[in-house]
């Protein structure tokens, strides 16, 4: 029950986000903010593209569909979250570092996704160890975070934008707050993986009787 439950809410918190990004991409177009504009529409054409993702024939044949209602959901959150920000959600909350925060939920998120994203691709060949999927999924992560963090820097100067800027310290501040803070989020997705990949490939495989799909361990 608990998990219909929480497989309904990955798929409402993907439809309510990706319907979301064209109604805020309307508000900015409203202000004539056309590099949100921008931001949000390309945002919504990422997620259908991991709608498209979810529903293929690929997926279909190995996964069940929680798998890529998961998958959906994972998706609808790394992009709200992202959105509280471009509305300065962080300004008006003052009881936590929302920006912080913000930099752990995000990449933690995506190095599930990346591990996710490695098993569509090497599932006709096993199950993957979870150690080499951690490796493979966190070096990713870190290494996008790392490059976000250089186009976060230049991004004001590029566009003539504050979308990155911050009065409060200066901007080789924040990034090196950020960069720690991406750090334990990448640690939390790993530690997620490192508990729990054999319980979720369980849950997610279509069928365990095919010897493609186990593991010695699974």
């Amino acid at each position: 029950m608990f998990l219909n439950m929480f497989y309904r809410a990955m798929k409402v918190i993907f439809w309510s986000v990706f319907f979301s990004a064209f109604v805020l991409a309307g508000v900015y177009w409203y202000f004539e903010n056309f590099y949100l504009v921008t931001t949000f529409l390309l945002g919504a054409f990422s997620l259908f593209i991991l709608f498209l993702i979810s529903k293929s024939s690929r997926v279909k044949k190995y996964y069940s569909e929680a798998f890529g209602e998961t998958l959906l959901g994972i998706g609808g959150l790394i992009f709200f979250t992202t959105s509280l920000g471009t509305v300065y959600f962080y300004k008006y909350i003052k009881f936590f570092e929302y920006d912080f925060l913000v930099h752990m939920i995000i990449p933690a998120a995506f190095v599930v996704m990346a591990a996710m994203f490695y098993e569509i691709l090497k599932i006709k060949n096993g199950v993957s160890d979870k150690v080499k999927v951690i490796l493979i999924s966190s070096i990713l992560i870190l290494a996008l975070s790392f490059f976000w963090e250089i186009f976060q820097e230049q991004g004001d100067i590029w566009w003539g934008t504050e979308m990155f800027f911050d009065s409060n310290q200066p901007i080789a501040i924040d990034v090196a707050n950020d960069l720690v803070a991406d750090v334990f989020g990448v640690f939390a997705g790993c530690v997620l993986i490192f508990k729990n990949w054999e319980k979720w490939n369980k849950k997610w495989l279509k069928t365990t009787d095919d010897k493609r799909l186990t593991t010695n361990d699974l």
